[in-house]
Formats: structure tokens, sequence, C-alpha cells
């Protein structure tokens, strides 16, 4: 079970009452007291948090209640971490202390990095333990990660393009207003692409006191562990399954070591390679069959299959029955 800290949520109650929406009732009835609002350090369930944003969202009928929750924000909402964040030299050395400290920050977080000639990717994905939409807490996610880029290069700054793997929503004016620039939807992941330079401009305001400070304080903390092998991969697994890039030599690439290394890290975690891709397409299968948006085509592309039939032997194997069928089946239980 991931956590995230209760800060996620420091504006929720002015955007639920904004949209119409009781947000002291929606939070009892996900688990949490609207009073964990006022103690931001606290950790509470990341699911919890994905389910009261997105039925607030339903609820309403307004499509853009995490993007609305992400305004305004600062630094101050990575906690301890965003101090450290916002002395880094660089962008480059900013999200590095971000995946670093991801558990002290959003342990249901992936982000991977990728470069290409003049231009960056950084991909980024919500992981849930139960099977429900995510549209806002994506976007919720993206929008934050804004600050970093922002925080040292002004608010004017923009990325070149959005990605979202989910469809377009009925207005686009909250989007263009906080990302300004082309949001591509029902793309293959979800992230942002911008120039490649800005990864390794300086950053003016530096201050590596400061930065030894912060880092001094996050290092006193009893869950300022490195993640595990496992949980790393497993977060690259689901980043790089879109792709058709979820092997072992991918996410050894990725990690900057050996496959043979990374094959002794994870058999020290009793764990192989192969077990943390099946858990990842059982997770990701069903949250796409969720979605009429995507075919089965689609979804065994998005799971990291090159034939259609591949796929489909592999679900039977997995749920006992077609993707189709669970499909049906998913269908008459929401009608009911």
């Amino acid at each position: 079970m991931a956590f995230v800290r209760a800060a996620v949520l420091a504006n929720y109650l002015d955007v639920a009452k904004a949209v119409g929406v009781d947000g002291r009732a929606q939070m009892r009835r996900v688990g949490l007291r609207s009073s964990i609002i006022e103690t931001p350090d606290a950790l509470i369930h990341s699911d919890a948090v994905v389910s009261l944003i997105e039925e607030t969202a339903r609820i309403s009928g307004v499509d853009t209640v995490g993007l609305r929750m992400s305004q305004p924000r600062s630094m101050s909402g990575f906690g301890v971490v965003g101090l450290l964040l916002a002395q880094q030299p660089s962008i480059r050395d900013s999200l590095q202390m971000v995946l670093r400290y991801l558990p002290l920050i959003n342990e249901s977080l992936a982000l991977h990095l990728e470069e290409a000639r003049d231009h960056a990717l950084l991909m980024e994905e919500v992981l849930t333990d139960t099977v429900q939409p995510k549209r806002q807490t994506i976007e919720l996610a993206l929008a934050s990660n804004l600050k970093l880029f922002r925080n040292q290069f002004g608010a004017d700054w923009a990325p070149r393009a959005m990605y979202f793997r989910h469809s377009a929503p009925a207005a686009m004016d909250d989007h263009q207003r906080i990302f300004r620039c082309r949001c591509i939807f029902d793309a293959d992941f979800n992230g942002m692409s911008f120039a490649r330079a800005d990864l390794d401009a300086p950053n003016p305001m530096a201050d590596p006191v400061l930065g030894r400070y912060a880092a001094s304080l996050i290092g006193a903390l009893p869950n300022a562990a490195r993640n595990s092998v496992a949980t790393s991969v497993r977060r690259l697994v689901h980043l790089l399954m879109p792709l058709r890039r979820a092997t072992i030599k991918e996410a050894a690439q990725a990690m900057r070591c050996s496959v043979r290394k990374l094959q002794l890290d994870l058999a020290g975690e009793s764990v192989v390679f192969s077990e943390l891709l099946d858990e990842a397409r059982r997770e990701q299968a069903c949250q796409y069959l969720s979605n009429p948006h995507f075919d089965i085509t689609q979804v065994a592309s998005l799971l990291g299959y090159v034939q259609t039939n591949s796929f489909t032997r592999w679900f039977g194997t997995n749920f006992g029955m077609a993707p189709s069928q669970w499909r049906k089946l998913q269908g008459k239980e929401q009608q009911s």
C-alpha cells in the first residue's frame, strides 16, 4: 500500500466548495479526516486520495478538479524535500533528488526521464492498488511537476508539449491557462517534453550551504531510505510498458547498471523481473479495459504486446476469460 503526504490535499476543500461538492463529506466517504489537511507531513493512503479527487470530479461534472487543485502551489508542497530541490544547481539535479526521495513525497508516483538530441521527456504514472480512474490525479501530478521548472526559470516557462493517456476534456481553458503549450490526449504515456538544454541550465537561486542543511534534515528522517530495487523497477515497468520497452535490458539501462547486476539485486529481494512485469500487466490490463475508449488491440499495445493474440492468451491465463468477455462482465456490473 502506497502513501502520499497530506499536503496534496492542501486546497481540496476550497476546490470542492467551488465546484459545489461537500468536500468534508467526501473525505469521510474515503476514510479521511478533514483535519488531516492541517498536518501536511502526515501520510495518507494514495488510493484514498485518488478516489476522493476522481469522485469529486464525477459528482460535480467538472473534469478539471485535479488542475484546479494544482493552483496555487509552491515548492513547500514537496515538504522538507522541497527545500532541497530548490537549492539544486540544475533541473537535472532536482529530478535526481525527486527520484531518490519519492518515498517522502508520493510513494505512488513513477517518474522517468529520457533524452534525445535537443529534447527531453519526463514521463509519469500514478500507481494504485485498486482499479479506478486516475485522470484528475495524473493532471494534478503533471501540473505539480511544473513547479520544479518554474521555480528556476520563472512563471512564464512552458514545456514544448504535454501528453495525457486519457481523452481531451470538453473545454481546454484550464489546460491552456496552466500548461501554456500544446496538449496531446489519447497518448501512449503521461508526461511532458521540453528543451534538453533546460536540464543543465544553472539555477541562479541555488545555495549550496542551504542545500547541505536540507539534506541533513532529510537524512535524519526515519523513512528517508532509498527505494528498494524492486520498487524502482516496478515504477519503470509501468512507464516503459506502453512504449513496448518494458524489458530487463531497458530497465537496467535506465538504472545505469548491467543486466546481470539488476538480476542479482532483484534476486537479493526474492524477486525476478518477469514477475514484476506480469504484476504490472495485470494491474494495467484492468485499468485499460475499463476505459471504453481503448479497443482490445490498443490495450494489447499499451501492455507491450506486438500481437493481440499474445495478449489474449496471456489474459486468459491470468483472468480465466478473454479480455472482451471481462469487459462485458464489467459493463453489466456497472449497470446493475
